[in-house]
């Protein structure tokens, strides 16, 4: 047992980055029985691992997919040998897990530190941890990961200052979301590897000076700049259009909350179709804007020191710049593609943004980002990379598709929540929704997509097609079919097409006739 490790902020946590819960049970409800031992052994080994060559994170087992906690049944004996999987399945061996009480119930945990080379499952390769997926990848990928993150970056590096000079308030903050309230901030700082112990001190690191310094990092522009453009360009001179807000300055998460606030202010609320209904709503989806800019906080190149992360204001566009170009052998291609990657420039940041609550741990992101743009009829985002920056535009400019005015006109009066409605408008798009895709399109959690998808089935909204793991819905032929006036439309178009057809015709018979009158002429 671990009196040490808080469970409470992780019952309730959708699993993402740096955490992952399992039931130990299956079966019916009223007749359920203990999961495969073996099987639940080599989940444990494949996660752990892949925690292991990511950036750490918490892996609990005995709590169910609503959130429920029913714990294990095994007995002592099983229970030590699951306990030790990390040490005996993994190369080089990882820390063994242990048991916490909650409601009741005794769970199992395995809380995972970011290792400094990659673990390999034995036998079965090394999994790498991306979003909330775990992944088979080469041992050479998690060593360019392992060194990209953890040697070359800048925030690795040893800090000039003390632990007296960080904000004991804000650690305790992260300590608690982590659920390490019984650690002390010396052992925090440790475990997150943002100091190193020099004998009876800790040497800090860069990574806690930007998160934790009570009075601002050393570094000269780890803040934020705002702009605000009279127009849709700058100019200068006498038409200067520009006005600079005050820079925002201070420990990382403070810099960020503040920019959130003061964006969100600037912010104009137009009237515009959301959901079903049109309602005054943010010019900027606030999942888009506010991940923009956090990415452009926790992953921008902190080793450029002259520039700072800059957000600029248009009247038709947000332009959000960070220092520093893509890391690694991330291209513009792999941004793009908005498959989930897992690369980070600065893992410790990002960890401890996660334990603060600033950051999510859905591992959602890019993809999620584009996704709320689009089902707010707004173009899709632009990503521009070079070696010294990038920069991420969002336009503010409706773009409703004629086939989207028509399928929000058949929807008429019906009442929507946005989840449904999005839910909707994905199946009228694509043709088909899943379960996955609304994890992806508005962040629910596996049960709470299943619950919507299923009401809306129930409503007549959607027609289940059972698939078992591979099942989907789509829209019924009520929501499909062309209207009238599209078919009308279509059949005049057919009307023309067919006399256009006639005129070609008669034009090659008249053709035939005269080439026919110049034979005649030549004989």
């Amino acid at each position: 047992m671990n009196a040490s490790f808080d469970i409470t902020p992780f019952i309730h946590q959708d699993e993402g980055q740096h955490y992952e819960r399992k039931s130990l049970l299956e079966g019916p409800e009223g007749n359920k029985r203990s999961r495969d031992r073996r099987e639940v052994r080599d989940q444990v080994a494949h996660t752990t691992a892949g925690f292991a060559n990511a950036d750490g994170g918490v892996l609990v087992l005995g709590i169910e997919d609503d959130h429920s906690v029913t714990g294990h049944r095994l007995p002592a004996q099983a229970l030590a040998s699951l306990l030790t999987t990390p040490c005996s399945r993994l190369i080089p061996p990882q820390a063994p897990g242990f048991t916490v009480q909650a409601e009741g119930r005794e769970l199992i945990v395995f809380d995972v530190q970011a290792a400094d080379s990659p673990v390999q499952v034995a036998g079965d390769g090394f999994p790498l941890r991306i979003g909330d997926q775990t992944l088979q990848v080469s041992e050479s990928q998690i060593q360019a990961l392992k060194l990209q993150g953890f040697v070359e970056s800048w925030e690795s590096r040893t800090s000039p200052m003390s632990p007296e000079q960080l904000d004991p308030a804000l650690i305790a903050r992260a300590r608690q979301g982590a659920g390490l309230a019984a650690l002390s901030d010396e052992e925090y700082l440790l475990k997150r590897k943002l100091a190193d112990r020099r004998g009876a001190r800790i040497q800090l690191r860069r990574a806690a000076e930007l998160l934790f310094a009570a009075d601002g990092s050393d570094h000269p522009n780890a803040g934020i700049r705002v702009f605000r453009v009279i127009g849709t360009e700058r100019h200068t001179g006498p038409e200067h259009n520009v006005e600079e807000l005050p820079r925002i300055e201070g420990s990382l998460p403070a810099v960020i909350e503040e920019a959130f606030s003061i964006i969100a202010r600037l912010l104009r609320r137009p009237s515009r179709l959301f959901g079903s209904r049109f309602r005054a709503v943010p010019e900027y989806p606030e999942f888009s804007w506010k991940e923009a800019l956090l990415n452009a906080v926790a992953h921008r190149d902190y080793s450029v020191e002259g520039l700072g992360t800059e957000i600029w204001l248009f009247e038709d566009r947000m332009e959000i710049n960070s220092p520093g170009g893509l890391v690694g052998d991330l291209t513009l291609d792999d941004v793009l593609s908005l498959q989930r990657i897992h690369r980070s420039r600065n893992p410790r940041l990002m960890r401890v943004l996660v334990d603060l609550g600033v950051a999510r741990d859905q591992g959602e992101g890019i993809p999620r980002m584009f996704a709320e743009m689009q089902d707010a009829f707004l173009p899709k985002p632009e990503i521009q990379a070079s070696a010294r920056s990038v920069r991420l535009t969002l336009h503010n400019t409706p773009t409703l598709s004629a086939a989207d005015r028509e399928f929000v006109s058949r929807l008429d009066a019906t009442e929507l929540t946005d989840e449904e409605f999005r839910a909707l408008l994905h199946a009228h798009r694509l043709g088909r929704v899943e379960n996955g895709d609304l994890r992806l399109l508005v962040g629910l959690d596996t049960l709470k997509a299943s619950y919507l998808l299923r009401r809306l089935r129930d409503r007549g909204l959607l027609e289940l097609h059972a698939r078992g793991a591979n099942s989907f819905y789509t829209l019924p032929d009520v929501y499909t079919a062309r209207s009238n006036n599209e078919e009308q439309n279509a059949d005049r178009g057919k009307q023309n097409t067919d006399r256009g057809k006639q005129n070609t015709d008669r034009a090659k018979q008249n053709t035939d006739r005269v080439k026919q009158s110049g034979d005649r002429g030549k004989l």
